[in-house]
């Protein structure tokens, strides 16, 4: 389990990204994080990492402080950044430096990633790929260390259509019932199926954290004629998208771009 408790974070001293920010992630779960440029959300990611410090609050996971670093708590997380770059190294030489501080490494999830992304193993210079083979490697890397705790924003940055296809089967068939996943995107296509949380961050608004069953124990996603009732309507080319308050035992898939739009509208609640 991760637990935020009152975090607040700022790169000034007189503007905050994140302000009294208290969140908990629980194992098994997979979280989507949403918001518009400038919210927070890498910054969420690298706070969770322990790559940067809240100026107050606490962060732990597994009851230890994020912020001590401790070895056991680092080996359990990995943040995958979207700027992720790779040395001028063969692939090889690459993996055996880096997975040497993860003893949960799966080499055969390392080498199920490889065979479906259709990846060569005889990579002479991983600097040298193009965007969407350098994320795919990235993402086979993420997937394979075995951390409790996989954070990765926009990790699809770069991929086709078929390779994205490929990155929610393989997160799929291989994240286990015990880790957490955070998945940071503005493409809500690529990880909607895959969520069972939500969280999304507004400047100057709290933040919007629910799970999937509770939205859609709360809300109906629909199209209607007209705004008749809804807490929150778009036109489309069949009258209108709207979110109306459920009034039946019928569950709606929920739209979680019809969602996030309600959200920056309303002031980040619906």
């Amino acid at each position: 389990m991760v637990e935020l408790r009152s975090v607040s974070f700022g790169y000034q001293s007189d503007r905050m990204v994140l302000d009294n920010l208290s969140l908990r992630l629980e194992e098994g779960r997979w979280y989507g994080l949403l918001g518009m440029n400038g919210s927070g959300k890498t910054t969420l990611l690298k706070l969770m990492a322990g790559k940067l410090f809240a100026q107050s609050g606490e962060i732990d996971a597994d009851g230890r402080s994020v912020r001590k670093r401790e070895v056991e708590t680092l080996r359990n997380v990995f943040m995958l950044p979207a700027d992720f770059t790779f040395p001028d190294m063969r692939l090889d030489q690459f993996l055996s430096v880096y997975t040497g501080f993860y003893p949960g490494f799966r080499e055969d999830v390392w080498n199920d990633c490889l065979a479906d992304f259709g990846l060569q193993r005889d990579i002479k210079n991983l600097n040298k790929l193009s965007l969407g083979e350098k994320h795919k490697i990235a993402f086979s890397i993420a997937l394979s260390l075995g951390t409790k705790m996989i954070l990765m924003d926009e990790a699809t940055n770069g991929m086709d259509i078929p390779a994205r296809k490929m990155f929610r089967k393989l997160l799929m068939k291989h994240v286990r019932e015990d880790q957490i996943v955070v998945l940071s995107t503005h493409v809500v296509q690529d990880i909607e199926n895959l969520l069972t949380d939500v969280i999304v961050l507004r400047k100057d608004a709290p933040v919007y954290a629910a799970s999937l069953e509770e939205i859609s124990n709360c809300y109906s996603f629909g199209i209607q004629s007209d705004e008749e009732g809804a807490l929150y309507a778009e036109p489309c080319a069949e009258g209108y998208h709207v979110i109306t308050p459920k009034r039946e035992e019928i569950d709606t898939e929920v739209s979680l771009e019809l969602l996030f739009n309600a959200l920056m509208k309303k002031g980040g609640k619906i």
